[in-house]
């Protein structure tokens, strides 16, 4: 299963731009599931799978900027608001859950986004708690991936509550694992 995730940044800036670039890579690496975080209007939510011909959305009524674009049928879905937020956030922070049918096998699939500011740390971490709780309760025995935007480097303690605790493997670190991972850039800010 190839699995895609990204971090939209909502129609800020050059947006239609951003765009045209998710769809040439949807198309040209063409992933069983997409998740995306930032992405709030359920109407363009539903143009994207359209456009990229997915087969089922994933998008919850509440406003969590989270979807899935799915090659399978998806038997079900919910999302879970967090509890723990960031004292310098006025929004709350959500995990989107699907389970989807690849025919000889059903996946359990965690989409999230964490607080962002570099001092959240420790509020990442409680978030991360839940998140593992959450998919303690939906995924059973399912084979599972957890993804989206974690705001933080693959060695922080929030990521190796994920990694050490949970037995989660870092898929990227493991098919690269002498590059840093880097996914943000402040030398370009639209990327």
């Amino acid at each position: 299963m190839k699995i895609l995730t990204l971090n939209t940044w909502q129609k800020r800036g050059p947006w239609e731009d951003r765009w045209g670039v998710i769809f040439d890579g949807l198309l040209e690496y063409e992933p069983d599931i997409a998740a995306f975080q930032e992405v709030f209007d359920p109407d363009w939510a539903e143009n994207v799978r359209k456009k990229s011909g997915y087969a089922s959305l994933v998008f919850h009524p509440e406003h969590s900027g989270l979807m899935f674009l799915s090659r399978y049928p998806v038997v079900r879905s919910r999302c879970l608001t967090l509890k723990t937020q960031a004292p310098t956030e006025d929004y709350l922070r959500y995990v989107l859950f699907a389970e989807v049918d690849a025919g000889e096998r059903k996946f359990a699939l965690f989409n999230t986004h964490l607080s962002w500011r570099p001092g959240e740390g420790e509020i990442r971490r409680s978030q991360v708690r839940e998140l593992l709780a959450f998919v303690d309760q939906e995924a059973g025995a399912l084979e599972t991936a957890v993804m989206g935007d974690f705001n933080a480097p693959p060695r922080t303690p929030e990521i190796r509550i994920m990694t050490e605790e949970a037995g989660f493997t870092d898929a990227f670190a493991s098919v690269h694992p002498e590059e840093p991972g880097i996914t943000w850039d402040n030398a370009h800010p639209y990327v």
